[in-house]
C-alpha cells in the first residue's frame, strides 16, 4: 500500500487535537520553563505512532521496522519543525492554529511516507479481556 492510500496526514492532524496541551506547550516553548522541551517531542511521536499502528505497519526494504525506530524518526522530525509552527498551534486564534496543524501534519506524513514503506495491517481489538494487540494483555 502506498503512503498516499492511507491517510497518515489525517491521523496526525487528529492527534494534534487529542494530545495534551502541556505537550504542545513544551514544543512551542510556552510551558512552565519557557523553553522547548525535547521530551514533548518524544511523547508526541509515541502518541502518533501508537495511533498509526492500529491500521498500518512500517517497513524498510520489505522488513518490518520496530516502533522504536519509527518513534525516533518521528521525534526527530517533530523536533526539526520550526518553533513558530508550534507557537501558532498553542495560540488563541483558530485560523493560524488550524493552518499550522495542517502544514505540520502534511510535513510529518510526507517524511514518514518517504522514509518507510506503509503497509496495511489492521490490529484487532478483542475487548477488555482479549489477548489481541490492542487488548490489555498486549506488550
Amino acid at each position: 500500500m502506498a503512503g498516499s492510500e492511507y491517510d497518515i496526514e489525517g491521523i496526525v492532524f487528529i492527534r494534534f487535537a487529542l494530545v495534551g496541551r502541556p505537550v504542545l506547550n513544551g514544543l512551542a516553548g510556552k510551558g512552565q520553563r519557557r523553553r522547548r522541551d525535547p521530551h514533548s517531542a518524544t511523547l508526541f511521536a509515541r502518541d502518533i505512532v501508537a495511533a498509526l499502528q492500529r491500521n498500518i505497519s512500517f517497513r524498510r526494504q520489505g522488513e518490518p521496522v520496530g516502533e522504536e525506530t519509527v518513534e525516533e524518526f518521528l521525534r526527530e522530525a517533530i523536533w526539526q519543525t520550526p518553533i513558530e509552527a508550534f507557537v501558532d498551534l498553542v495560540g488563541i486564534d483558530a485560523g493560524p492554529r488550524d493552518k499550522a496543524k495542517r502544514e505540520v501534519s502534511k510535513a510529518l506524513a510526507e517524511k514518514l511516507a518517504a522514509a518507510f514503506e506503509i503497509v496495511a495491517e489492521p490490529a484487532f481489538y478483542h475487548g477488555r479481556s482479549g489477548t489481541g494487540p490492542l487488548g490489555p494483555n498486549a506488550r
